[in-house]
């Protein structure tokens, strides 16, 4: 359970870092043109990195017989996988788009943007709730 835990540590960890740190830097130190370079980089290797993570979770989650642990840890690594395959793909389209005076794709870009970060929050959350079980009861 403790292996458990500390994998929904890490999660929760690098996607609270992401938030709190990663933006504020790139758009105070690079340009837009830059910024947009750096993030088409950066996410798709955030994603994966926290599937492979979840996708561990899931492996302690089996090995200990951790029920809902397992389906949060299986709902985290469907989410990264979604934003990784399905949403960064179709945002990075919809941003050239828009970028190149498309109007229509800029109300499109927002709704998968939206998608892509509730997404992220929920998976945070089950992160936290799976980390916070566990230091409430001394198991995952």
């Amino acid at each position: 359970m403790a292996l458990l835990a500390i994998l929904h540590a890490a999660i929760a960890g690098f996607m609270i870092f992401f938030m709190v740190v990663v933006p504020q830097a790139a758009f105070k130190t690079l340009s837009a043109k830059a910024v947009g370079a750096f993030l088409r980089v950066l996410f798709p290797r955030l994603f994966l990195f926290g599937m492979v993570l979840a996708l561990a979770a899931i492996g302690a989650a089996v090995r200990a017989g951790a029920d809902w642990q397992l389906t949060a840890s299986v709902l985290i690594a469907a989410g990264f996988a979604v934003n990784v395959f399905v949403l960064t793909p179709r945002i990075n389209d919809y941003r050239d788009r828009d970028l190149a005076g498309d109007a229509a794709a800029k109300r499109i870009f927002g709704l998968l943007h939206l998608a892509s970060v509730g997404i992220f929050l929920a998976q945070l959350a089950g992160s936290l709730a799976v980390v916070g079980m566990f230091l409430w009861t001394g198991s995952a």
